[in-house]
């Protein structure tokens, strides 16, 4: 009689438990780590489960060499690095943070991948479709594990005051206990197959992803040319949609080995000479912000990414060089100098950069209150009429504000309503900044007169508090609404 489907998994699941011995004991230690944290406030335990991934995929990468007496002794001992991350002091999702996970899953690719083109692309669709799939079971164990939990609560009344840590339990269960072992389960079924991505992907890729980028390639391209003949600027949040579509066009050429018919092969082939002119059109945006405002750490990352992509650009350019392999190692190099490197941090280079400027900001929060407030006399001479704004409801011409949203108001009529933070991110548009530049007071007469199409709206001022992430809008006061 052949076992069934079920029996077989089970077994291959113990298999690849005693291949990974190391593994196996990291994910009981994630377990341990998640439920110990139940009722618990203390940051550093939240620290060693946010570094769990790292410290796994160190392991994992220990042991794909541990044919090396050397490294072998490093797999053995490299559950003890979980150890120093309950020390670190950082409490929140940040920059460094994002950039370690993508540093290590760099470095797993490459360190478990071979060197040139087509088998790098084949070793990053390994992991990708491993972990893929190990995340998409973990959520089906995790959801049948609630409900299984809910039905009982519900049906006999028990653990109704305790549904939060319910949740807390089963999520520990499917994701740092079930996720780990999945990874390495999957990883080790596919480590000898040149994996064929599914049917389905080579439809989407063909013709839906590919067209797509050749539509977007267009649009940036007649952006170019508009730049061109009215000779502005780049708009701030440019620099954002480069990086996104030079990125998505080499990851869609690598995938091109995957496909048998390449339909677009002769248009990924362009790749270099299309992505340039690009690149350089985020450079100059990037270049004029740091000029004008220096450097914030979010740009230094932006640049540290636009310089990788150039990078690999050129690389194309040079056909027997191991592309793919060479753009992720500069990566790596470049990400960890400017994250870990003391001195040379991007954290590091924004306090040296935004030191004596106006609107630099030194407390340990990295947060300050800003108001604008225009110091000049507006020009008034093309308008016709000039009202004085209050929030009293018996005017004609009033406002009301509610909260964080503005809403305006002519003969009881609302003629425009938003919320302050829609408000202010359109004016910073408008005067040629993004979300995290900071703001030269010569630009606080255009962001304080917002235009309508019945008229403009003259504020005061606006409260808003610098956080590194942005800006957060507290209030603001309109002053004077003009009609031409």
């Amino acid at each position: 009689m052949k076992p069934n489907r079920l029996h077989l998994i089970g077994l291959e699941l113990k298999q690849s438990v005693k291949r990974n011995p190391v593994e196996s004991f990291l994910a009981l230690c994630f377990l341990v780590v998640r439920l110990g944290m139940l009722g618990a406030e203390a940051t550093s335990w939240w620290n060693v489960v946010r570094y769990a991934p790292v410290v796994f995929l160190l392991t994992c990468i220990f042991h794909a060499h541990s044919e090396r007496k050397g490294v072998r002794w490093l797999y053995y001992l490299s559950p003890l690095l979980l150890i120093p991350f309950g020390f670190v002091e950082e409490t929140r999702l940040s920059l460094p943070y994002a950039f370690t996970l993508v540093i290590i899953q760099l470095l797993y690719i490459l360190l478990t991948s071979r060197r040139y083109d087509r088998p790098f692309a084949y070793g990053a669709l390994n992991y990708v479709k491993s972990a893929g799939i190990a995340l998409a079971l973990s959520l089906v164990i995790w959801i049948t594990l609630w409900v299984i939990v809910a039905s009982v609560s519900y049906i006999f009344d028990i653990w109704k005051e305790d549904t939060a840590d319910l949740i807390l339990i089963t999520q520990a269960i499917a994701f740092a206990f079930c996720l780990p072992l999945l990874f390495v389960l999957f990883r080790d079924a596919h480590r000898d197959k040149a994996m064929q991505p599914a049917k389905a992907f080579r439809v989407l890729l063909n013709y839906v992803l590919s067209p797509a980028l050749m539509v977007y390639t267009v649009i940036l391209y007649l952006y170019m040319l508009k730049i061109l003949i009215t000779f502005e600027l780049p708009k701030g949040q440019i620099a954002y949609m480069v990086t996104a579509f030079v990125s998505a066009f080499f990851i869609l050429k690598g995938c091109q080995f995957f496909l048998r018919r390449r339909i677009y092969g002769w248009f990924y082939r362009w790749a270099s000479w299309i992505t340039l002119p690009t690149l350089a059109l985020c450079w100059v945006g990037v270049v004029y912000r740091v000029r004008e405002y220096g450097f914030t750490e979010p740009r230094v990352y932006l640049i540290a990414v636009v310089s990788v992509l150039t990078f690999t650009a050129l690389l194309f350019f040079f056909r027997r060089w191991p592309h793919y392999s060479l753009a992720a190692w500069s990566a790596v190099v470049l990400f960890s100098l400017i994250t870990y490197i003391p001195g040379i941090t991007a954290k590091d280079i924004e306090e040296w950069s935004q030191a004596g400027r106006p609107e630099s900001d030194k407390s340990p929060e990295w947060k300050k209150t800003i108001v604008i407030r225009s110091p000049k006399s507006v020009d008034i001479s093309d308008y016709k009429q000039l009202y004085l704004l209050n929030s009293y409801l018996e005017e004609d011409i009033h406002y009301q504000t509610t909260r964080d949203s503005l809403s305006f108001y002519i003969k009881d009529s609302l003629v425009y309503s938003n919320a302050f933070s829609r408000i202010f991110a359109g004016q910073l548009q408008k005067a040629g900044l993004s979300p995290t530049d900071s703001i030269p007071e010569e630009k606080y007469p255009e962001l304080l007169r917002l235009e309508l199409d019945s008229g403009t709206i003259l504020f005061e001022d606006y409260h808003i508090t610098r956080t590194d992430s942005g800006y957060e809008i507290g209030y603001m006061q309109p002053k004077v609404y003009l009609i031409r």
